[in-house]
């Protein structure tokens, strides 16, 4: 069968789309083809076609353009698409019509997640979320059926009545390390840099690797692309004259996931911060998981999606929303007592390998994806 998904806002090697979806599918046998916006074609991969459609100039064009997702879908022809984005629900609604069924795969609390975007002015957020959450719920009765990367998710788009799946975002078991990796004193965190994230007091850890600090023989890798009007300014005031040395990585730019795994593997500390709004709070981490699969102890701030899932995990550290300012002193505790870091660690990898893993956790996705194409 051929199976095309589509998406609006991620990249075409997004580590789910392609790296665990995409490569599932593949896997299963069935053609698969990613039609994804992107400034240039990913390189070449066999088990996957793509389709890069041009980026738009700003995202109201991005969101009121998707005649271009329709052509790029026909001409596909596939059996199955799976449609990622709210955005280009219409564009499923529109297959549906003519007779192709479609998936649509809710990565985010998408409701809660694009209204509070500094972007929708304020006397506007909650008129935005009431119809993203409509327009949401008018693709998903509309669609064959749900894959949702988290629980709340799932009970959100409940009522549209379809078959669902939970898919959470945890690696693969091939990313999680055999032992524990040779590791450096640096301190990792992988993804958007933006204030929600704490990315400014992030690049503030600096401070702390100043000759004669608690931390002073570590370094800082700051690795994604930086989000809001002058952040990336911000970020580089907060960092000092450390900026631009080697005690600090940050290039203020897309890492591809491949190459965040490997400096990862390297790191001991992990870093997740975020501010707990309702639209965060929701949202189950997948970094977390990346971190642990290589031995890279999490700092992170509890978030309730944790509750009753990460919270089994045994080696990440939690800190109380508002305690984040602790995180220096904890990392320096914990290089006190190098064995009993390298046995956190190892608590990590163990609990990956055994849970939280996207064989284990997704086990049921072709047997979802069959099901759907035979209805």
């Amino acid at each position: 069968m051929r199976i095309a998904m589509l998406t609006s806002t991620h990249s075409p090697l997004d580590p789910r789309i392609y790296h665990k979806e995409a490569l599932d599918l593949a896997a299963a046998g069935h053609e698969v083809t990613i039609i994804a916006s992107a400034r240039q074609m990913p390189e070449e991969e066999p088990q996957v076609e793509f389709k890069i459609l041009s980026p738009y100039k700003n995202r109201f064009l991005r969101v009121l353009a998707g005649s271009r997702f329709k052509r790029a879908a026909l001409e596909c022809d596939a059996d199955l698409y799976i449609i990622y984005d709210p955005e280009i629900l219409r564009v499923g609604r529109w297959l549906r019509k003519r007779g192709k069924p479609f998936i649509f795969d809710a990565l985010e609390p998408y409701p809660d997640f694009i209204a509070e975007k500094d972007w929708v002015p304020a006397p506007f957020k909650g008129i935005v979320k009431r119809l993203i959450a409509w327009e949401e719920m008018r693709g998903a009765k509309a669609s064959t059926g749900i894959i949702s990367a988290m629980r709340e998710n799932d009970e959100r788009l409940a009522p549209a009545g379809k078959p669902s799946i939970i898919l959470h975002n945890y690696p693969r078991r091939d990313a999680v390390a055999e032992g524990l990796p040779e590791k450096e004193n640096s301190i990792i965190y992988v993804g958007v840099v933006m204030a929600v994230r704490f990315g400014e007091q992030m690049l503030g850890l600096s401070s702390y690797l100043a000759e004669g600090q608690p931390l002073d023989n570590w370094k800082l890798q700051i690795l994604g692309p930086v989000y809001g009007e002058g952040y990336l300014e911000r970020c580089r005031r907060a960092a000092g004259r450390l900026i631009d040395t080697e005690k600090i990585l940050f290039p203020a730019e897309f890492v591809p996931y491949r190459q965040a795994l490997a400096y990862i593997a390297r790191a001991r500390i992990g870093l997740s911060f975020i501010v707990p709004t309702r639209k965060y709070n929701q949202c189950l981490s997948g970094k977390i998981f990346d971190y642990m699969a290589k031995g890279t102890v999490p700092i992170t701030t509890w978030l309730d999606a944790y509750k009753g899932i990460v919270s089994e995990a045994d080696g990440p550290i939690f800190v109380k929303p508002g305690d984040e300012a602790k995180v220096p002193f904890i990392i320096a505790e914990l290089t006190e007592d190098e064995s009993a870091l390298s046995q956190r660690a190892e608590r990590c990898i163990s609990s990956v390998r055994e849970k939280f893993n996207w064989e284990a956790d997704a086990k049921g996705f072709p047997q979802f994806i069959e099901k759907i194409l035979n209805k």
